[in-house]
């Protein structure tokens, strides 16, 4: 009796694409270009001593994370989120990469809109290797600072 024929079945290999997604403050400067609001500088000298002595949190352990997700060759982006507020979900937050771009004055984003950013850096290819700070496309700096045609995420700092 005859064994029928092995069917072979193909295999595809597909490329995965791995897009790490990390989240972090404004306190984290990619490039040393950032100017931080006084408040911003005040809160972290009295609190993060405070906050580590407290064993809260250590700012020295996300700029450490931070430092070496900036230097590895891993396709990135470090969200940096402002001062976050609940309430109803908006559209996407506007980024900048400096925290001092006029578009970032008003500081708070909300928590959806924070998540749905870090979810849309998943598949944006634009904000690989970024460091996007961000902050409510509603707030006043930002409505005053965009076009309507940038009413979505963009970089609105750069593009003006």
């Amino acid at each position: 009796m005859a064994m029928p024929p092995v069917r072979r079945r193909r295999f595809w290999i597909l490329q995965i694409r791995t897009r790490l997604v990390f989240s972090c403050g404004w306190h984290i400067s990619r490039d040393g270009v950032d100017v931080y609001p006084w408040r911003l500088k005040l809160f972290i000298t009295i609190f993060g001593p405070l906050a580590r002595l407290l064993r809260f949190a250590d700012l020295r352990d996300q700029k450490e994370a931070c430092r070496r997700i900036f230097v590895s060759d891993t396709n990135w982006t470090l969200v940096r989120g402002s001062d976050l507020e609940e309430g109803d979900s908006e559209v996407l937050p506007v980024w900048s990469r400096h925290v001092s771009a006029p578009v970032l004055a008003s500081n708070p984003t909300r928590r959806t809109g924070f998540a749905m950013f870090m979810v849309h850096a998943l598949i944006d290819d634009s904000l690989i290797r970024e460091a996007p700070a961000t902050v409510s496309c509603k707030s006043a700096s930002a409505l005053s600072h965009s076009r309507p045609h940038e009413q979505r995420s963009g970089d609105v700092a750069n593009q003006a």
